[in-house]
């Protein structure tokens, strides 16, 4: 029986990600592999990166366009944030860099041999639009995060939000990581309901479980106060303005936490002066962008990871935090809600509850071991596996 092929279009990839989007793409693309099917991951610049499990190629290896693509590719979250700015500024760069992908991947698609085509959000839905132009293969458009997310609904870049409209209407089928999402996709770009279908994301175990040795220098700290982790960039998506004003609220009832807010973006230095303002520099630690061993031990010293997301389409790592046994807090206003039960939940902007739940689960071994307990066991059921069995059936479907 003749394997599967797609023709997959990526923006980032581990080890050379700045967020979810690349860890999604891999962990995807390696169950898809399990599932039979041949995978052809493009990148738009070549960097130092393979997989024994799918072809990765790299756009700007294409000898048809000599140019090189402007390199915001695999940038850490502040340049990147830097990049987006300049883009709401009017000035070129990133919506440039995505228009030339889409011109490389219209000789890669004329060359390589495929039965479909799925483009993982805005920056690669070009690509996957001109892939199908050239071969008039199916498109599966996944979406992982709207411009309405990124946002918070306000200052909508009409460029991005029209490469975002663009790509689901020339798609044959859209995912959306969400339910949450689904229906943003739905009101916000007028796209039929039935075009659109949920595909969670999910934790994989292999890179989640190991256990790391001091890395931080943060060891001394664990032995005296009790740790409450941010994780994600510092921007308005993630709401980290909302997790230190909860945090002020939880230092006035127990002065023996430490707040940990890790990763970078354009809200770095406001927040820090935030910290400052709020009498609570002394307990707010800034570590920047973490990854591999430091990322799995900042999960582990915690005691409570929160996830107060403005507007969260999914929310991996949430899932993160619970594979390495540390309860969660997240948003109301999340995806990952739709698949965990055993975590608590508030609207991000309530910082009272916020701050409430906070002190509960630090002051409540018992509400922290169940929460911790039953949750490592409930993400031990969401499986890449089952994400990539969905998207083969979306597959088969279009291809009927």
């Amino acid at each position: 029986m003749k394997k599967l092929k797609v023709l997959m279009f990526g923006w980032e990839f581990p080890p050379f990600n700045s967020g979810g989007l690349g860890v999604a793409c891999y962990g995807l693309t390696k169950a898809l592999a399990k599932q039979g099917v041949e995978v052809i991951f493009v990148l738009p610049k070549k960097i130092n990166c393979s997989a024994d499990f799918c072809r990765i190629i790299f756009a700007d290896e294409n000898p048809v366009d000599a140019e090189k693509i402007i390199s915001a590719a695999y940038l850490t979250p502040d340049q990147y944030g830097k990049v987006t700015r300049q883009l709401f500024m009017g000035a070129r760069g990133l919506v440039d860099e995505v228009v030339r992908y889409g011109l490389l991947a219209r000789q890669i698609a004329e060359r390589e041999d495929f039965d479909i085509i799925h483009s993982h959000d805005w920056l690669c839905y070009p690509a996957g639009i001109a892939a199908k132009e050239v071969s008039g293969k199916p498109l599966v458009a996944h979406i992982h995060a709207t411009e309405f997310d990124r946002t918070g609904g306000t200052g909508v870049n009409q460029q991005v939000y029209a490469i975002e409209k663009q790509g689901f209407e020339t798609a044959d089928r859209i995912t959306a990581v969400s339910d949450f999402t689904r229906q943003k996709v739905v009101e916000y770009y007028g796209i039929n309901p039935a075009k659109v279908k949920v595909v969670h994301n999910a934790l994989e175990r292999e890179r989640s479980v190991q256990n790391f040795e001091t890395i931080l220098n943060l060891s001394g700290l664990k032995e005296k106060f009790k740790i409450v982790l941010f994780l994600g960039r510092l921007t308005l998506q993630k709401g980290p303005d909302y997790f230190l004003r909860a945090a002020a609220k939880v230092l006035e009832k127990s002065p023996d936490v430490y707040f940990i807010m890790a990763g970078s973006g354009d809200m770095e230095a406001q927040l820090i002066n935030q910290s400052i303002d709020l009498g609570i520099a002394d307990r707010v630690i800034f570590t920047g962008f973490l990854r591999d061993q430091n990322l799995a031990r900042v999960y582990q010293m915690a005691d409570l990871y929160v996830m107060p997301s403005v507007s969260e389409p999914f929310g991996l790592t949430a899932l993160e935090a619970l594979g390495h046994g540390t309860p969660v807090i997240i948003s109301k206003q999340s995806g990952v809600s739709e698949v965990i039960k055993n975590c608590l939940r508030v609207d991000f902007w309530d910082i009272n509850q916020m701050a409430g739940k906070i002190l509960a689960v630090l002051n409540y071994p018992v509400l922290k071991n169940t929460l911790k307990e039953n949750g490592a066991g409930e993400v031990e059921k969401i499986t890449w596996d089952n994400s990539a069995v969905a998207c083969l059936n979306i597959y088969n479907e279009i291809l009927s």
